[in-house]
């Protein structure tokens, strides 16, 4: 079972501005459920999936390939405690905390 600390920790982001808002996806419905630990609703309905990691080496899970086939959100990242930002795959990016912080306050 997968702990909600992740989710807890970041559903209260204090830099994430209105009006979005913040959800978390269990697609128990299937087989091989995935899941995100948070998904972000963006004006106009478009969807970012966020996966997050203590690892400095940040990876993720097939349960995050699932959700986001189920979601199709437009932007996926993994959050990690580094500075930096880079690919993981054609699809998604690490990405530090501050990083993504800038990021969404740059969406406005």
């Amino acid at each position: 079972m997968r702990k909600p600390t992740a989710f807890a920790s970041l559903g209260r982001l204090r830099f994430r501005p209105e009006p979005f808002s913040a959800s978390f996806y269990n697609g128990a419905h299937t087989r091989d459920a995935g899941s995100n630990d948070l998904v972000l609703t963006l004006p106009g309905g478009q969807l970012w999936a966020i996966e997050i990691k203590r690892s400095s080496a940040p990876t993720f899970e097939k349960g995050f390939h699932f959700a986001c086939a189920d979601l199709k959100p437009k932007e996926r990242f993994v959050v990690y405690p580094g500075h930096e930002r880079f690919s993981l795959d054609s699809v998604t990016e690490a990405i530090g905390l501050r990083k993504l912080a800038q990021v969404l306050q740059a969406v406005r």
